[in-house]
């Protein structure tokens, strides 16, 4: 009987092993069948070939399935090298490499959201050039704001170390990923400037939009070699056909230039590595030239001082060097060099050719500034030392006063917009002050994005608490006696009687957006004193291009989001250039008891001016707390008032004691009272409190 049931035992055991094995291996069957339907499979990766290639395996339109290594998530490369050695100096690393032919300098062009943060992860993966433990989602958005909104906002670089398999050489590839707002364009014209290629990602389920077309122009105007790659073609929806044949008529590419890629899958990778080493050029090497590096990005550290990122152009750089920031004429020892790994490593030497980077222990983030040149000290003795030719300065296009929520904390605002303005060139500021708000700064950003995460910075970097006023643009204002000046607040706006004619900015606008969207998004154009210049269909008219000219007030305001909200995401815009029309402008005052208080004016236009200032004095109402004599509240344009609102006065019960006798106690005590508000409201002053001035600018946006 024992044996019978240990015999059952070992039968029991042996038929749970054996259906264990069964349903690995239907587990197994059922995922190769999945992604064979997906035209992925675990050990095949993809090649582009031309849809007429792939006519007698029909897999998926113009997807063709060859037998190649297992993709990343699958296996290691074995000939990968480690990024980092700190035993090797850069001088052993390139020995032999003086032509710089085993270097390359590329960046990442992509919309925002098409996976270019995702394909830099996928690099650095790939390489081995992060160890996989320390490996994040968006590992180079190092920034806590740009994790948690998703998006690129600084540059970023590192060096990585790719094998090519063709001929068994190792390659120094610099990869630096680049914003893709349109808020953030100047980081992606800097990073263009330290590079001889770019890689296009586009999303195969949204297709090319219109701030990518703009970058690649800008790539393409610098000489810059372009491979076209088509990301997401995991996804059921990807539209690769479409995508590539816009890519096509665009930018004049070959179908068999036109890369496939999933950077959340990892396939497709090691191809877009071998492009990289096969069609961008490498650097020109000048060795023998007297050093020259283009600073094209800083930060500051609290040990180091300013850090200056730049890409070597002439000769080499080493610690103890005497440099000189033309710029600046600012004289500095080098006290490091390196590279971006992404992490700062030290190196004994920088050579032509390579992207890296250099302190002085400068303290003073002013004296540094993005697009200067450095030099060595010595050959500026022989004479004068020709700069680089840096990228242009982008001009600001929106404008906001930034005050700080405790009045004390000016100079503490005003230290860390000096380290903001090293890492970010775009921003503009300059003094200013408020009479309500007080001490604060006028700043220029490239758009409301742009002002908005500036603020986190402000806020989570630096720990500084402030107020923004309502976002405007510059006017162009011409006085009576002839004379122009340049206006971009009400604090500014010339008198009453002096205003002979005001212009406002316009700007060209293209929209991308789904052709079945286009009449919506038309309609939301109309409604914004647009004007119609063209319109351009693609993919059979599933994606539509439309060219207009809009005021730039209106494109600041609520544009962006209005935008997003009726194409379902899918729609994207970008602006540039700008010219001044003729506009019908007025500044409302504000006037509190019949003074006038300047921090609440606004500059409106003459057809919404009474409904603008309506709103403002009703605002007004519902936060100035009452006082003991009644507080009228005007908008006015010069003397002519348009909206009027009062706050009643506290009520004190004078005459509650008086219970009985003569009505005439009673009168006199409401007589006395009232002569003594009459005299509290003319010699009275009502303080107009900050939540006032906040409860203003949210009622304005």
């Amino acid at each position: 009987m024992v044996g019978m049931t240990r015999r059952n035992g070992i039968q029991c055991l042996a038929d749970a092993i054996l259906l264990s094995i069964l349903w690995a291996m239907l587990s197994c069957d059922i995922i190769a069948t999945y992604h064979a339907r997906k035209g992925i499979a675990a050990d095949l990766a993809f090649i582009r070939q031309p849809p007429s290639a792939t006519a007698p395996i029909k897999v998926e339109s113009g997807l063709y399935r060859i037998n190649r290594a297992p993709p990343l998530n699958s296996v290691e490369r074995s000939d990968a090298s480690p990024l980092v050695d700190l035993e090797t100096t850069v001088a052993e690393q390139v020995a032999g490499e003086d032509d710089g032919s085993h270097m390359r300098n590329f960046c990442i062009i992509a919309h925002v959201d098409h996976g270019k943060s995702t394909l830099a992860d996928r690099f650095l993966e790939y390489t081995k050039a992060v160890d996989v433990n320390d490996l994040q989602d968006q590992y180079l958005d190092n920034m806590e704001l740009e994790r948690e909104r998703g998006i690129t906002i600084k540059l970023q670089s590192a060096l990585i170390k790719y094998t090519y398999p063709k001929d068994g050489k190792t390659y120094s590839l610099n990869l630096i990923d680049t914003p893709g707002h349109i808020d953030f364009n100047h980081e992606a014209r800097r990073s263009i400037s330290a590079c001889e290629g770019a890689i296009l990602v586009v999303d195969g389920t949204k297709g090319i939009q219109a701030q990518t077309v703009t970058t690649s122009m800008i790539a393409i105007e610098n000489g810059l070699k372009l491979i076209p790659v088509v990301n997401k073609i995991d996804v059921d929806f990807c539209d690769f056909d479409s995508t590539a044949n816009d890519l096509i008529s665009l930018f004049d590419f070959k179908m068999e230039d036109i890369l496939m890629a999933s950077a959340k899958e990892g396939f497709g990778i090691s191809e877009i590595l071998d492009a990289v080493v096969e069609r961008i050029p490498p650097p020109k090497i000048k060795l023998k030239q007297p050093f020259r590096a283009l600073v094209f990005d800083s930060s500051y550290d609290p040990h180091r001082g300013v850090v200056s990122y730049v890409r070597v152009v002439d000769g080499s750089i080493k610690k103890l060097d005497e440099v000189v920031f033309l710029g600046h004429n600012l004289d500095a020892k080098v006290t490091a060099v390196g590279v971006m790994t992404p992490d700062l490593v030290e190196r004994d030497v920088l050579k032509s050719g390579e992207v890296g980077w250099l302190c002085c222990n400068t303290k003073d983030p002013s004296k540094v500034a993005v697009g200067d040149t450095v030099v060595l000290k010595s050959s500026t003795k022989e004479g004068p030392v020709e700069p680089l030719v840096a990228f242009k300065s982008v001009k600001p296009s929106v404008f906001a006063g930034i005050y700080p929520c405790d009045g004390t904390d000016f100079l503490q605002l005003n230290d860390a917009l000096k380290k903001l303005k090293l890492n970010d060139h775009a921003i503009v500021y300059e003094p200013c002050e408020s009479s309500i708000a007080g001490h604060g700064f006028k700043c220029g950003f490239n758009g409301l994005l742009h002002l908005d995460v500036t603020i986190q910075r402000l806020q989570r970097e630096h720990d500084v608490g402030v107020v923004v006023t309502s976002p405007s643009v510059t006017y162009i204002c011409t006085l009576k006696n002839g004379k122009e000046v340049v206006v971009s607040d009400a604090a500014h706006w010339p008198e009453e009687g002096m205003l002979k004619e005001s212009q406002e900015p316009w700007t060209n606008v293209t929209v991308r957006t789904p052709g079945d969207c286009q009449r919506k998004v038309m309609s939301l154009l109309h409604h914004m004193r647009a004007e119609f210049i063209s319109k351009t269909e693609f993919a059979g008219g599933k994606s539509v291009v439309l060219e207009y000219k809009v005021p730039m007030i209106e494109i600041i305001s609520t544009f962006f989001d209005n935008l997003k909200s009726i194409t379902n995401g899918f729609g994207s815009f970008d602006y540039e250039g700008t010219e001044y029309r003729p506009i019908d402008l007025c500044k409302i005052r504000v006037l509190v008891n019949g003074e006038e208080a300047p921090g609440l004016s606004m500059i409106v236009q003459q057809d919404n001016a009474y409904k603008s200032g309506k709103l403002l004095v009703e605002t007004l109402r519902g936060v100035i707390p009452p006082k003991q004599f009644k507080i009228h509240l005007q908008a006015a344009i010069g003397k002519r008032v348009l909206a009027a609102v009062s706050i009643p006065a506290i009520r004190k019960n004078v005459t509650e004691r008086c219970s009985g006798g003569d009505p005439t106690r009673k009168k006199k005590l409401l007589d006395n009272q009232a002569k003594g508000k009459k005299y509290m409201a003319e010699v009275g002053n009502v303080s107009i409190p900050f939540d006032a001035y906040k409860a203003v600018l949210k009622a304005l946006r």
